[in-house]
């Protein structure tokens, strides 16, 4: 069984005035608690986009956990790799609000979620067993008050 969290970047300044912008205060802050949430979840791979908004959302956890992050590859092969175990039982997938969606889609999520363009709270925990249809949970998550 593989278990695969994923979310899309923590929340950066809207409109977009960059196409790599950095993560705004209140995406650092979601980030520290995406740390928290999942810091003892058991991940063993993470995998973000080349955008630095991505790693900036896995930095804290990747720091917590001592593990690096390394660039997500094509969907359809990463899946592949990830139902096969290669990565471990447990990982983490910061994307996109295209990008999140097309991985779980690879994995076999139908319909695919949709992430709006202000949507920065989501976290999907997908599950996955050979045999048997994925399961995938939608949750909400934020920075502690």
């Amino acid at each position: 069984m593989v278990t695969v969290l994923a979310v899309r970047h923590a929340d950066i300044v809207l409109p977009r005035t960059s196409t790599d912008p950095e993560l705004a205060p209140a995406g650092r802050e979601r980030a520290v608690a995406l740390a928290r949430l999942v810091g003892e979840a058991g991940v063993s791979a993470i995998f973000t986009s080349e955008f630095r908004r991505t790693r900036q959302t896995v930095e804290p956890l990747a720091e917590r956990i001592g593990v690096a992050p390394q660039l997500t590859p094509p969907p359809s092969p990463w899946a592949n790799q990830a139902r096969a175990g290669q990565f471990g039982s447990v990982l983490l997938v910061a994307g996109h609000s295209d990008t999140v969606p097309a991985m779980l889609g690879a994995l076999g999520v139908a319909p695919r979620p949709v992430i709006s363009d202000t949507e920065f709270d989501n976290l999907f925990v997908l599950t996955t067993q050979p045999g048997h249809s994925p399961a995938l949970l939608r949750l909400r998550y934020g920075a502690a008050g």
